[in-house]
């Protein structure tokens, strides 16, 4: 069986001139210390500008702490001993508590409901909802409020298995490894709709095995927020590093931010992505790449991306909400919890906000089949508010570099309109003895300004 592994790349129609680059976009960034006391603060969660984290400096047991960014001062929500937590979501504040009880405090009235659930170290909230990762990564929970009860929403008997739950609406995500039978174990996506009890993959199933027997693809931190999931993603071969991918149903996802070093951890607000990058370290003697991990934004509907916080040591766990982000930081030795408010650049008019994924993989006839030519059908999705005109596929990299373009390019389309989506029908010539090959695309199209645009950027020849 043939399996065609990074094809997806996600596109953008930019505004005139170059994009992207950091530093080049008008953002405006304040920068405020939120949380500086003796002992850790770690774990921040942010809704408008109030912000929790957990402070071990006041308990070794852990201290659900509340603090408005813009200054006053700090607010005791409860301890000690707090074991996954907090969060913070529409006027209510949750955590687990060192009894297994997820609580939830209302900042109104300080109303307070606990549900007994499974022992967890992760915990998310919305609404009337909470989900939570057990302890080890074997169980992830649905704790309703509503109704005081706690649901188990999918376990497995080993641990790793389960893990980082996040939740917006009633949509829940999370990362389960699927075994095929004693090969390995690949991590998917899944998507649970607490409404209905519904579930759905937003991974492609059998994406493979990598040259050690494991599964091809590691996964990830996921992200949601409108119905959007950004995740962290790498091929597990050596030399290989995360980076940050969209979900889109029925492919290995498509790829948001692809830097030196690693991009993880990604937190999500509208069309405002936030991250943890380390593209400034190197690789070390085990082959790992190593360095401090820094801060960087990205506004989705433009591409600008930059720099939002280079301090000295780590900056992590960053979380989002509106303009708001919040992140734990060890520039003074221990862990602190800072802020920093955002004006993200403007988009100018209108922009395509285009998606490449791959359709159907298949011989398209015997005579194809015997000639070694596979059919590969792509598909351009507009999720933008602009057309993107003359959208054409328009260089191909392939390797090895004995699987090669069978044929020319196919035309491109002339105008793709908000929520429109071409088909490019693309044709490889495969030897017998090449069972998975790689290929990155490259493609134009014009704005409704005329401006020629390249994504998801310059190709290798230009």
């Amino acid at each position: 069986m043939l399996a065609v592994i990074g094809m997806v790349a996600i596109l953008y129609c930019y505004y005139g001139g170059e994009a992207g680059a950091s530093g080049d976009a008008p953002w405006e960034i304040v920068e405020m210390p939120v949380a500086v006391s003796p002992g850790d603060q770690v774990s921040p969660a942010v809704s408008g500008s109030r912000v929790v984290f957990n402070d071990t400096g006041r308990s070794a047991d852990g201290w659900v702490v509340m603090k408005d960014v813009f200054g006053g001062a700090e607010s005791s929500v409860y301890g000690p001993g707090v074991s996954a937590g907090p969060d913070i979501d529409g006027g209510f504040i949750a955590w687990q508590d060192a009894d297994s009880r997820v609580c939830r405090r209302s900042l109104a009235d300080g109303a307070e409901d606990c549900v007994v659930s499974t022992p967890a170290a992760e915990l998310a909230l919305s609404g009337e909802t909470a989900v939570t990762g057990e302890d080890g990564g074997s169980t992830i929970s649905r704790i309703n409020f509503q109704t005081g009860r706690s649901k188990k929403i999918d376990s497995y008997s080993r641990p790793g298995m389960r893990f980082d739950p996040d939740i917006d609406g009633t949509q829940a995500v999370w990362v389960r490894m699927r075994g095929y039978g004693t090969s390995y174990f690949e991590p998917l996506l899944v998507s649970y709709d607490v409404s209905d009890d519904s579930w759905s993959y937003l991974s492609q199933v059998g994406g493979g095995a990598s040259t050690s027997g494991e599964s091809l693809y590691q996964r990830g931190e996921p992200s949601i927020d409108n119905g959007r999931v950004l995740y962290q993603q790498r091929l597990n071969e050596p030399g290989e590093t995360w980076d940050i991918f969209q979900a889109e149903p029925d492919t290995a996802g498509l790829p948001v931010v692809r830097e030196p070093g690693d991009q993880v951890n990604p937190v999500l607000a509208d069309n405002i992505l936030v991250y943890q990058d380390n593209r400034d370290g190197h690789f070390d003697e085990a082959g790992r790449w190593v360095g401090e991990w820094d801060l960087y934004v990205m506004n989705l509907d433009t591409g600008e991306e930059r720099l939002l916080c280079g301090a000295p040591g780590d900056q992590v766990n960053p979380a989002i909400d509106g303009d708001i982000v919040v992140w734990q930081d060890n520039r003074n030795g221990d862990w602190d919890v800072y802020a920093a408010a955002l004006s993200p650049p403007d988009g100018g008019s209108a922009q395509p906000d285009l998606t490449l994924s791959v359709g159907p993989v298949l011989w398209d006839s015997y005579a194809d089949y015997a000639a070694r030519e596979l059919l590969v059908l792509y598909r351009i999705a507009n999720r933008g508010e602009g057309a993107g005109l003359d959208v054409a596929m328009r260089q191909v990299v392939v390797r090895p570099a004995s699987v090669t373009l069978a044929g020319d390019l196919p035309a491109p389309a002339a105008r793709l309109n908000q929520g429109q989506t071409g088909r490019f029908p693309v044709k490889y010539h495969v030897p017998p003895e090449v069972s998975r090959f790689r290929t990155d695309i490259y493609a134009s199209c014009r704005d409704e300004e005329g401006n020629e645009l390249w994504f998801p950027g310059d190709p290798p020849s230009m």
